[in-house]
């Protein structure tokens, strides 16, 4: 027989998708209780539930009364808890052990008071079937239920129940005293019982059981520990609450309790964030008090700025993962979707939980990137849009709220702007919010709902027809005169407006937007009736005024409606009147547009009421052609032109006498038509000319042919000139519109008559038909001469060259007979000076051309030129009957200033200069006394300013070359500067129109000048100064006469000059540093005395260098020193020397030590050997010498001889003859030897 035992635990597994994240309506505290509570089977399981036990933990396993005692001993901050529920089989204590390893734990059944039990046994089988179900793979997943931040943390603690029932201890103290090997079962028993100040008792029968078949080993009793650490953080959070202010100091000692490190409790509490954050984020109710929580979370758990933002990056990819397990991605897509609402939620709680942290904008770009990511790629801009339309529902709540609040007062700007704040809104969207709330208490104002359900789209104004001409649609008014403001809504809107932050113009463009449909409705009818003559333009502007109080327009939109309500009236009345103009109906188009007439003038009547000078230019605002929204721009311009050909044909109607008028009223009509349909005047003059050319045109013509018969008389254009008059006046026509056929007629009959005149000109018959044709045909005067030029102007050219000669200059008698001429001729001034500077250009061109080739003849020699020309000259073709000198320089040979001067000559007598005003200046003008005895005064008058210009030069006619014409004017210079004869004073006058008539500026002139007078100078100068050292008066005279000839200014003068001396004075430096001699004293002297005169500076001016000045100073005193000339007494003399060479005074001390140091040396050393050959007077002679030298520095020289040779030398230089000196000269002079040996005590 056989029997079974079975064991069956009564206890709910987790089903298969525990682990996925599952959360409903709660928050942040819910989600911490869920998460400490998914550590209950943890606790059941376990071996030990005292955390103290873990610090007694040893190398050996400790006894089991001890555990037992341990797990009994109170604590101070948990109540005591049953353990009734513990159950320890005998088996396995009776086989505990000091060696765990052996054995193998049994599972343990842990059973409340209502758990159920069976058994059922055989005699060869026992088995123990538990009824709970196992945990999956993925059971320390993240798996959250309905509710919130601490519902989520619930089930993730009662997510490692599986963990728990595999526990050898449930003590985190134990884990301190847990050594190299397991501790005995008695002692861990015993610590278990041990009472505990921080942990109540707890049930101990889960760790007898745990340790009956063995001890519990350190790395096993330290990974249990840390299992358990982020469920006690949870409770701890639980049982504190956020706001509790010892929370943070009781998590943190957790961390001690459990003894877990510090990296490990910082994953720790980010992971217990992350499971509340997620427990929040799935509840789709988005509370603004849950951003609070999240704060205190973060306060509780002393997370730093990366810490959190690696909490949530890690937490966003376990939510994600999670809701995209339920979620496809196109309901991830929808706005209104729950989970789509649960991520954006999360977005939101970042993004404030960021920029609440502080952190830089740099680290908040990085932190919204990486849950961007997580969140399917999202890009941070995405992710900001997504947190902004997540806030902006709050927002409107707060808007919302602030209205319904708006009369107690207890609203304002500063509350709205701390919920913005707090919601992390930009300006710009909270701004636009304020708007639209605005829009809505406007509606509300005006009895309406806040929002307009109708749909909003506007209907077109116009539509294109077949044709593709834009048609105007008529629209049915609607009647809302009814649409009023309520009683005091000024009073509260403005307040809201202040409340909101808005402008006046922000709140007038709403009110405006809001109201202008029905003020709209309201005018248009009104101005309607107006057309039709119901209501007076006086009472239709009475009742829009009226209207535009009512609904609190403003001016400014009321001229813009008034504006499009007129164009809509009138541009549907020109709308009906177009259809008849589609089909030719002449009468219905004329009738059409004359009613438009009228209405035009009864709308700009009722709009004048408004004082706006906006409309005084009526038809220009209402009719632009050119805007297509206007009353007349629907239309095509070819629909246009063809309603104005239709009323002007219309309105055209012929006398008694059967001729063709427009009357006074038909052309005022036709001029408002043409205003209406926006025709240009290029079209009105086409519409003109084809219907009145013809007969005007057959008029001009049939007095034209009879006036240029000839003999014309006044009366005979009288009578002509009055039909065309007449006709002008019946037509309405302008003068542009006659001359456009009259200025052909008149150009026909001149080219007739200047064909038919003997030589080309004119008859006195001629001239006088073409004035009578100019007066008949009103051809102006400029006109007439423009055509006249055309046809006369070889004639005078003609006249003009055969008034030249042979000498080319057109003689007095001459001047009078052309001027005569161009008056018959009918010229103008302008075109005959043209023509006359084209006649003279012809002559003068071959005239430059003869002298370019003398210049070239002057200056080239003969291969030059034949190399040039390509031709072989002989020697005769020059005109000294010699080779030209060869030299592109200044010489005189082969002369060419007559040639020059006649065409100077030609230039100026021929008139060809002309003034031209270029500006005006002022003057100091004189008035004498208007009676005897007065006083003369002096008055500031201005007068313009005139210089020479020259139509035709040598350089742009192409007769010379730039560089031949610079060339020529430089000869003209020199030959002007040499010349002494009669002819000096004309060339010095003419040097300038030379220029000018070369072509050459100003500037190139003063340029060539400077360059001639640079080397003028340089010669003389150069001269001057070799000869007699300085420029005298004689010299400077001869200087001003040549600045004076060649053009050159007082300041160019003398920087030419003092440039000059520079360059003498610098070949003179160059001298005297190149001799192989040393330069004398007396040289030097001299030529710093010359530069000094004259102001040069040896350094900057004459370009010597500083170490060549020292140089300078040394020769010029080194000898005055050596010869005794230059002594200590002759400083002043010194310091001349040396600030006249440029030296600073330490640079001369120092050429001053270094001569007396040097020669000093060399005496001491003569004198030495002389007192030792026993020569004393020669030794005298030097140490006498040495004494000169010592002076200077009072005996200072920096020598020191051995003691003994300064002694002999001593006594030598003592034993002197002293003869002429005084006994005070000579004691000093001793002293200062003395000094200079280093023996001063010496006697």
């Amino acid at each position: 027989m056989t029997s079974t035992t079975t064991t069956a635990i009564a206890t709910s597994a987790p089903s298969s998708s525990s682990t996925s994240l599952s959360l409903a309506a709660g928050g942040g505290p819910e989600a911490l209780e869920e998460y400490a509570a998914s550590f209950a089977s943890i606790s059941k399981s376990s071996k030990i539930q005292n955390p103290k036990l873990v610090k007694l933990a040893g190398a050996a396993a400790l006894p089991l009364s001890y555990l037992a005692g341990a797990a009994m001993t109170p604590s101070r901050r948990l109540a005591a808890r049953a353990i009734g529920g513990v159950a320890v089989p005998p088996r396995t204590i009776a086989q505990s052990s000091p060696k765990p390893h052996n054995h193998r734990l049994h599972p343990v059944a842990f059973l409340s008071s209502s758990s159920s039990r069976s058994f059922g046994m055989t005699s060869t089988t026992t088995t123990t079937t538990t009824a709970t179900s196992a945990p999956s793979s993925s059971s320390t997943s993240l798996s959250l239920a309905a509710g919130g931040g601490p519902e989520a943390l619930e089930e993730y603690a009662a997510s490692f129940a599986s963990i728990s029932k595999s526990s050898k201890i449930q003590n985190p103290k134990l884990v301190k005293l847990a050594g190299a090997a397991a501790l005995p079962l008695s002692y861990l028993a015993g610590a278990a019982m041990t009472p505990s100040r921080r942990l109540a008792a707890r049930a101990i029968g889960g760790i007898v059981t745990a340790v009956a078949a063995g001890g519990v080993g350190k790395s096993a009793v330290e990974e249990d520990v840390r299992k358990g650490c982020p469920a006690a953080i949870a409770r701890r959070l639980l049982e504190l609450g956020l706001e509790d202010a010892n929370v943070a100091d009781g998590v943190e000692r957790l961390r001690e309790d459990y003894g877990v490190e510090e990296v490990d409790f910082v994953d720790m509490k980010t992971e217990v964030y992350g499971v509340y954050l997620q427990g929040m984020a799935k509840n789709p109710l988005l509370k603004t008090s849950e951003m609070k929580e999240l704060t205190n979370l973060r306060n509780a758990l002393r997370l730093t700025n990366q810490q959190l933002g690696q909490a949530h990056a890690e937490a966003a990819v376990k939510f994600f993962r999670d809701i995209s397990r339920f979620a496809s991605k196109e309901e991830l897509a929808d706005e209104d979707h729950p989970d789509r609402i649960s991520l954006d939620k999360y977005l939101f709680l970042s993004e404030r939980a960021f920029r609440q942290g502080g952190e830089t904008e740099e680290a908040f770009t990085f932190e919204m990137s990486r849950i961007g990511k997580a969140f399917d790629g999202l890009t941070k801009e995405q992710c900001l849009e997504r947190v902004e339309n997540t806030a902006k529902p709050f927002y409107e709540r707060a808007l919302n709220s602030a209205r319904s609040k708006l009369d107690s007062g207890a609203v304002n700007p500063e509350m709205l702007s701390r919920a913005k704040a707090t919601l992390g809104l930009s300006d710009e969207v909270a701004h636009q919010m304020h708007i639209e709330e605005f829009a809505k208490e406007v509606r509300v104002q005006l009895g309406m709902p806040e929002t307009d359900d109708e749909d909003d789209e506007e209907e077109e104004e116009f539509i294109e027809d077949e044709e593709g001409n834009l048609k105007l649609v008529e629209r049915e008014v609607k009647d809302t005169s009814g649409i009023k403001f309520q009683e005091g809504a000024f009073e509260r809107l403005s307040k809201l407006q202040e409340v909101l932050s808005l402008s006046d113009i922000e709140g007038d463009l709403e009110i405006s937007s809001t109201v202008t449909e029905f003020w709209c409705n309201t005018a248009l009818a009104v101005m309607n009736d107006a057309i039709a003559k119901t209501k007076s333009p006086d009472r239709a502007w009475s009742i829009i005024e009226k209207r535009q109080k009512e609904l609190f327009l403003q001016d400014s939109s009321m001229k813009k409606l008034l504006t499009q309500i007129t164009i809509q009236s009138l541009g549907t009345m020109l709308e009906k009147t177009r259809l008849f103009a589609d089909v030719g109906n002449q009468a219905a188009t004329v009738n059409g547009l004359n009613d438009l007439i009228e209405a035009k003038n009864i709308c700009k009547e009722v709009l004048t009421h408004g004082g706006w000078k906006e409309f005084d230019d009526f038809e220009a605002t209402i009719f632009d052609p050119n805007d297509t929204s206007s009353a007349c721009g629907f239309l095509s311009p070819s629909v246009r032109y063809n309603m104005h050909r239709l009323y002007f044909y219309r309105s055209i109607s012929k006398g008694e006498d059967g001729k063709k008028k427009v009357s006074d009223e038909t052309m005022a009509k036709l001029q408002e038509v043409q205003k209406i349909l926006g025709v240009p005047e290029s079209e009105i003059n086409f519409e003109y000319k084809q219907y009145f050319g013809p007969d005007l045109q057959k008029a001009l013509t049939a007095a034209t042919e009879e006036v240029a018969k000839g003999n014309a008389t006044s009366a005979l254009v009288d009578t002509y000139k009055a039909e065309i008059q007449q006709m002008k006046a019946d037509y309405r026509l302008d003068n542009d519109m006659v001359v456009f056929y009259s200025a052909p007629l008149y150009n026909e009959a001149l080219y007739k008559i200047a064909g038919k005149a003997p030589g080309g000109i004119p008859t006195k018959d001629d001239v006088n038909t073409l004035k009578c044709l100019q007066d008949l045909l009103d051809i102006d005067e400029v006109n007439a001469q423009r055509v006249a030029s055309e046809v006369f102007a070889d004639t005078y050219k003609k006249a003009i060259k055969e008034a030249l000669g042979s000498t080319g200059i057109i003689a007095e008698e001459y001047r009078k007979p052309l001027d005569d001429l161009k008056d018959r001729l009918g010229m103008s001034e302008e075109e005959c000076r043209e023509i006359y500077v084209r006649a003279m250009s012809e002559k003068f061109k071959p005239m430059v051309e003869f002298i370019s080739n003398e210049m070239e003849r002057l200056v080239l020699t003969q291969d030059q030129l034949s190399q040039k020309r390509g031709i072989d000259y002989g020697e005769d073709y020059f005109k000294s009957g010699k080779s030209a000198s060869g030299k592109l320089g200044l010489g005189t040979e082969g002369n060419i200033m007559r040639d020059i001067m006649n065409l100077i000559d030609f230039y100026t007598e021929n008139d060809l200069i002309e003034k031209r005003e270029v500006g005006t200046k002022k003057i100091e003008k004189k008035i004498p006394a208007e009676e005897e005895g007065g006083e003369e005064q002096t008055i500031t008058e201005e007068v313009p300013v005139y210089e020479n210009t020259y139509p035709i030069t040598a350089l742009s006619s192409g007769a010379i070359t730039e560089q031949l014409a610079e060339l020529c004017y430089r000869q003209f210079l020199v030959s002007s500067f040499t010349e002494q004869g009669p002819n000096a004073a004309r060339y010095e006058a003419s040097k300038g129109t030379w220029g000018g008539i070369l072509g050459l500026s100003s500037a190139k002139m003063e340029e060539i000048g400077s360059n001639i007078g640079g080397m003028v100078y340089d010669n003389y100068i150069t001269q001057m100064m070799g000869s007699k050292g300085a420029l005298d008066q004689q010299d400077m005279m001869f200087l001003a006469n040549v600045q004076a000839k060649l053009g050159i200014t007082a300041e160019e003068g003398e920087d030419l000059m003092l440039k000059t001396q520079t360059k003498v004075l610098s070949e003179e430096a160059s001298v005297l540093f190149g001799s192989e001699k040393e330069p004398s004293p007396e040289t030097i002297k001299a030529f710093r005395e010359k530069c000094n005169s004259l102001g040069l500076d040896l350094q900057n001016d004459i370009g010597i260098s500083k170490a060549r000045l020292v140089d300078l100073f040394q020769y010029e005193i080194g000898p005055g020193i050596n010869s005794g000339d230059i002594t200590n007494d002759d400083g002043d003399l010194i310091d001349e020397i040396r600030d006249s060479l440029g030296l600073a005074e330490e640079e001369g001390e120092e050429v001053i030590e270094s001569i007396i140091s040097t020669r000093s040396r060399g005496l001491l050393a003569e004198a030495k050997s002389f007192v030792l050959r026993g020569m004393a007077a020669d030794a005298v002679a030097r140490l006498k010498e040495l004494v000169q030298y010592a002076a200077f520095v009072d005996g200072d020289l920096g020598l020191a001889p051995e003691k003994s040779d300064a002694q002999k030398m001593y006594f030598s230089f003592a034993a002197s003859d002293f003869e002429g000196l005084d006994e005070e000269t000579v004691e000093k002079q001793k002293v200062l030897l003395k000094t200079a040996l280093g023996i001063p005590d010496v006697e």
